[in-house]
């Protein structure tokens, strides 16, 4: 059964603030409960609507995180574990690759938050036996476990699962070609669905629509280069796809909060 290595709770109020930046875990399967508000979340390299009452399985070595150039407003509670065993897939993994790891609860979801805030409390007030702890990790662990075999066994998943793998192939795109003049469009006839399909269909996934992530992955991009080197800034707006100056200015000022020149300067300045 599995073993219980740490809890994580992060509030509304911490969440505003500070982005859970994209982080792994070696050894350990992470579940993710979102316990109140919405937002967007990495795992692998998808990012994935979440809202209340959702879970997030994050297999052990996979990146996950919350999603940038947003505004965060969720609350979690985390516990990692350890000595996760499926048949079929590495140690601490629980769901395939290919899987959509963001799992509406349903009427499970009130169960799995009251397991999760009691056993944070009790494994952080260090007051009772860690065993407690672990029987409730086992708790939590069993009712995902039991959600994804119902939603491998229900008539929806092969629906769900055609839009996880259109979503993939989108997102697998835009990474490829985000410095091109990318339009609507030429995804729509790239990928046989119509244009008010494939933003409807990818924003319901994701929490943007294909035309915000090409400009997401722009502006993250921008910011890399913008720390990292000298490249001037021109050269930079230029390089990523960017019509004209002001536009990028724009851009990255409405989505980072500052101009690129004074995001370069406070980054060379530390």
């Amino acid at each position: 059964m599995p073993e219980l290595i740490q809890t994580y709770f992060v509030d509304v109020n911490y969440s505003q603030n500070h982005a859970h930046m994209l982080h792994k875990h070696l050894d350990a399967l992470e579940i993710l409960y979102i316990d109140s508000g919405e937002g967007r979340y990495i795992v692998g390299k998808r990012e994935y609507a979440v809202s209340a009452g959702d879970v997030v399985i994050c297999n052990a070595g996979v990146i996950h995180g919350e999603a940038p150039f947003q505004k965060h407003e969720i609350q979690t509670y985390c516990c990692a574990l350890a000595q996760i065993k499926v048949d079929g897939l590495p140690d601490n993994n629980l769901i395939d690759p290919g899987y959509k790891p963001v799992l509406n609860m349903g009427s499970a979801a009130d169960h799995i938050g009251n397991l999760m805030r009691t056993m944070h409390n009790l494994f952080t007030a260090n007051i009772y036996s860690k065993d407690v702890c672990h029987h409730l990790a086992q708790a939590i662990y069993l009712l995902v476990e039991e959600q994804l075999r119902q939603k491998k066994d229900s008539n929806r998943e092969a629906e769900n699962q055609k839009k996880e793998f259109l979503v993939r192939q989108i997102t697998d795109y835009i990474d490829k070609h985000y410095t091109e003049p990318l339009t609507l469009k030429e995804l729509s006839d790239r990928f046989y669905i119509s244009p008010s399909s494939i933003s409807h269909i990818y924003k319901q996934e994701t929490g943007v629509s294909p035309m915000q992530y090409v400009i997401h992955r722009r502006i993250g991009e921008a910011q890399t280069l913008l720390m990292d080197t000298h490249t001037p800034i021109h050269i930079i707006e230029e390089r990523l796809g960017f019509s004209n100056s002001c536009h990028f200015s724009a851009m990255f000022k409405k989505y980072v909060g500052i101009s690129p020149r004074e995001f370069r300067r406070h980054f060379k300045e530390l």
